[in-house]
């Protein structure tokens, strides 16, 4: 142990240990994961580190799949990117939670050791153009994760059985810690027991079921977020599956002011340089549609002018 610390002088001690455990692989297990145990009673009860190691030391992890090293048929069912730098608005209960959701996931391993669930499949639902996507992807930037969105297109397979196989896959293989984003979830998660007697019927049957026994595996250190506008399609017992289900609904008048105040600043112009009649604006894409368009305009008569 003490040459691995040596060796590694960018992680810490407990870092080192981490993850010298998570990639054991020697036939000396018992032996590391026995000095892990001694060093583990020498840090303090209450701090992050101790738990870690604890539960490392309990789980005996394997080595995880990196996602640059997932097979060519996963692959195509999934898009890898980091998440951009978006001009993002959150309302107070957005963020709030957000701010909860944080604590809990940058502080794991005390909630596991004390045998609470982690908080990690959310459903955002609401009309489309309200953030459902763009929050998302918010998430694995305030995470600091890879930000994996699903295609649906291509997930729903029309041969029998195929799409069950496909969730299963994604499921499966992608174990690193990252924000996992399936747009229109209900094209996988829609109510079970209508037109059971056909071949469409049987085969939500097995979508569904698929769906809802992989997310009962997951691995809490990915964060799966499934985005609908049509909830009341969903199935309830896929719906009992997500820890948090959050409206994103259409912006009030005061939101809605708030919002342009803020693409001013994103896009660096005078707080009155326009008005925006956001009368018959109902989301917030709309919103940024029609500033994005007053904003160009202001911008290139501004060069007109400077230029004669």
């Amino acid at each position: 142990m003490t040459t691995i610390q040596q060796e590694d002088k960018k992680l810490s001690a407990n870092d080192v240990i981490i993850n010298f455990i998570s990639f054991l692989n020697t036939d000396r297990k018992d032996l590391i994961y026995k000095q892990a145990e001694d060093y583990a009673e020498t840090l303090a009860k209450g701090g992050n580190y101790y738990y870690k190691i604890k539960r490392l030391i309990n789980e005996k992890p394997r080595h995880l799949i990196s996602l640059s090293s997932l097979p060519n048929d996963l692959k195509k069912l999934i898009q890898v990117n980091s998440a951009p730098g978006e001009n993002v608005y959150l309302n107070t209960s957005i963020k709030a939670l957000l701010d909860d959701l944080l604590i809990e996931w940058k502080n794991q391993e005390t909630l596991k050791f004390h045998n609470l669930p982690i908080r990690n499949k959310i459903l955002f639902h609401g009309p489309t153009g309200n953030g459902k996507t763009t929050i998302a992807r918010h998430i694995a930037k305030l995470t600091n994760l890879p930000f994996v969105e699903v295609n649906a297109d291509i997930i729903i397979d029309s041969r029998i059985g195929n799409t069950g196989q496909n969730i299963q896959s994604v499921f499966n293989q992608i174990k690193e810690p990252c924000v996992l984003f399936w747009d229109e979830v209900d094209t996988i998660g829609r109510k079970r027991g209508v037109g059971n007697d056909s071949a469409a019927g049987m085969e939500n049957e097995r979508m569904v079921n698929s769906i809802l026994v992989n997310l009962e595996k997951m691995d809490s250190n990915v964060i799966f977020i499934g985005a609908t506008n049509r909830k009341d399609v969903l199935d309830t017992a896929f719906l009992r599956r997500f820890d948090v289900q959050v409206e994103l609904l259409a912006p009030l008048t005061e939101e809605k002011e708030t919002f342009i105040s803020k693409l001013n600043s994103y896009y660096n112009l005078p707080s009155d340089f326009s008005y925006i009649d956001t009368s018959k604006l109902n989301s917030y894409s709309e919103i940024k549609a029609e500033f994005v368009e007053l904003a160009r305009k202001y911008v290139i008569k501004n060069l007109q002018v400077s230029n004669q």
